[in-house]
């Protein structure tokens, strides 16, 4: 199983289990705003899917890789209730929620990290959620 086979299979399980959670769709909409990549005039708040690494951590015959995918979430709201809300929606979900997965088998998933500053445009804040897994594609 290569770690691309892992990758997709975690996007599409990180996304159906986003879609599905009641409180990301009470801050982002029902159905959520989720987006590779938003359309050119996008409703506030939303997240977007960020960098995704794959890293192969196999050791004595086991077939292990750490992935890691970064989350944006984007708020034109004046403070940071709007963003910190969607943090902790989102953060939320990932904790207690079960990721489906079927390429591989997960051993482990975390919120790594958390962060919100403001963009550049000086009207947006910018939220971040770093999420890592340890998935097993041995005896799948």
């Amino acid at each position: 199983m290569s770690d691309i086979a892992a990758a997709i299979d975690i996007s599409e399980a990180l996304h159906a289990l986003l879609s599905e959670a009641a409180g990301v769709q009470a801050v982002l909409g029902q159905p959520p705003r989720l987006y590779d990549h938003p359309p050119e005039d996008p409703v506030f708040p939303y997240l977007t899917y960020g960098p995704m690494r794959s890293e192969d951590k196999s050791a004595d015959g086991a077939i292990i890789n750490a992935h890691m995918i970064t989350l944006h979430i984007w708020s034109r709201y004046g403070g940071r209730a709007e963003v910190l809300n969607v943090l902790q929606a989102v953060t939320q979900a990932l904790q207690t929620g079960t990721l489906t997965l079927t390429a591989v088998k997960l051993v482990r998933a975390q919120v790594t990290y958390t962060d919100v500053f403001r963009a550049p445009d000086g009207m947006t804040l910018h939220g971040l959620i770093r999420f890592s897994l340890i998935t097993d594609s041995d005896n799948i």
